[in-house]
């Protein structure tokens, strides 16, 4: 049977991993989600965008584009520069700071955690599932009971 200090320490690291989720919704909801979104996508692909290209892809006008782009480029996590081919095209491409916020989001969590899915088991899945409920239910009761008294 595991100590109570196990479970402590268990827990501890489950609270970790928690506020690193925490801090990386928090880091999109202080951009927008849209911002963050746009700089995911840029993160994934890696390579210049023509800023029409952007408004085509996520179906957006092209001044809605300029201003989520705006904010971006103010921030330092996208540069926006001129084809040398053609003054008239505008290119929007991610920075390593953007590339720094862009790796603290959601989408690496979410990919995290789909990773970890595939190194367990397919047989503990459901289980793992199960316990961690269990507790997790049970926790919760010991909070509203403790907050109701």
């Amino acid at each position: 049977m595991k100590s109570h200090e196990e479970f402590i320490e268990l827990t501890d690291r489950l609270q970790k991993l928690f506020q690193e989720r925490d801090n990386s919704n928090t880091l999109c909801v202080s951009i927008g989600e849209i911002e963050c979104a746009l700089l995911r996508f840029l993160y994934k692909i890696d390579r210049p965008l023509k800023m029409r290209e952007i408004a085509k892809m996520y179906e957006i006008s092209n001044a809605k584009v300029t201003r989520v782009i705006d904010k971006l480029v103010k921030m330092e996590f996208v540069e926006r520069y001129y084809s040398e081919d053609d003054r008239r095209s505008l290119y929007a491409r991610i920075t390593e700071e953007g590339c720094k916020m862009a790796e603290n989001t959601k989408y690496k969590l979410n990919k995290f955690q789909k990773e970890v899915l595939e190194i367990l088991p397919d047989d503990e899945i459901d289980k793992t599932y199960d316990y961690l409920k269990l507790f997790i239910d049970a926790y919760d009761k010991i909070i509203t009971d403790s907050s109701e008294n």
